[in-house]
């Protein structure tokens, strides 16, 4: 077995060399606490779910409303992140509400009463669920938006509001800071209306019959790795700040959202 390892959820276009360095790094500490099969470079998959079906995958990354939602079946938790971005907190994010010119005097949420809403993906947690559960309270009849727009990417949606095909949308808020800090997309007249409640971010995964003991090598590398002088540059502008270890039950909130949304009859965005 060719043992592959892939980091899909921050591999934002231009940021692909940063990450390629930051799991070369990552590897030699890995080497190094004993774990010794694991492959020079990250898969990239055309597909986002594919990273989570490839069988020689021994460690890949996710977000938490998938995991929650069937890959727990298959995947065990190994470490969160935690980011160096004012909307965190430790291994918690948030979600961020994004509005264009068009509601450039919006206030909050109810401002946002049926105007076009743009989101990445209806099993993404940022950019769906958390939206829905802050908008559900204010929905009548199950309805708030006038019109919805998939557009496949945090990174479309934030270009969807931007130019005006939407007038607002949902991203992670690592995502946003990522894009802000290192140039990778005009923000121009976009702006943050609202911030979503603070969920466990989004976690590195290996399969469920990954040992404990090979499970303390991985956490005892990242954080090795997040400490190394020599990573100091790649670790900054990736706004990395080490990695947390939490369970499965931290992660029931963002599932338990989802049911709330649903109790009040906003079962999806419209």
């Amino acid at each position: 077995m060719t043992a592959r390892v892939s980091f899909p959820m921050y591999d934002l276009p231009g940021l692909e060399p940063v990450w390629d360095n930051w799991w070369t790094g990552v590897r030699r500490h890995m080497i190094a606490a004993g774990i010794d099969d694991l492959p020079d470079r990250r898969i990239r998959l055309p597909n986002l779910g594919d990273h989570w079906q490839e069988p020689d995958t021994v460690l890949t990354h996710t977000c938490g409303y998938p995991y929650m939602h069937g890959l727990s079946e298959q995947w065990r938790l190994v470490a969160t992140p935690c980011f160096r971005v004012s909307w965190c907190d430790g291994p918690r994010y948030r979600n961020l509400v994004l509005v264009g010119r068009s509601l450039n005097g919006a206030a909050g949420l109810e401002d946002l009463r049926g105007c076009r809403v743009a989101y990445n993906g209806s099993e993404s947690h940022s950019g769906y669920n958390s939206l829905r559960a802050m908008v559900a309270p204010l929905a009548h009849g199950g309805t708030f938006f006038s019109d919805t727009l998939e557009t496949g990417s945090h990174l479309q949606t934030l270009e969807a509001v931007r130019s005006g095909a939407a007038d607002c949308g949902s991203v992670d808020c690592v995502t946003f800071a990522l894009i802000q800090s290192n140039g990778l997309a005009s923000t121009e007249g976009v702006s943050v209306v609202a911030g979503g409640p603070l969920v466990p971010g989004l976690p590195l995964i290996a399969p469920r019959s990954t040992c404990e003991e090979t499970l303390d090598r991985y956490r005892s590398a990242l954080n090795a790795a997040s400490r190394d002088p020599e990573m100091a540059t790649v670790n900054a502008t990736l706004l990395l700040d080490g990695f947390a270890v939490l369970e499965d039950k931290d992660y029931a909130e963002i599932s338990a959202m989802r049911r709330r949304s649903e109790t009040l009859g906003y079962h999806r965005l419209h």
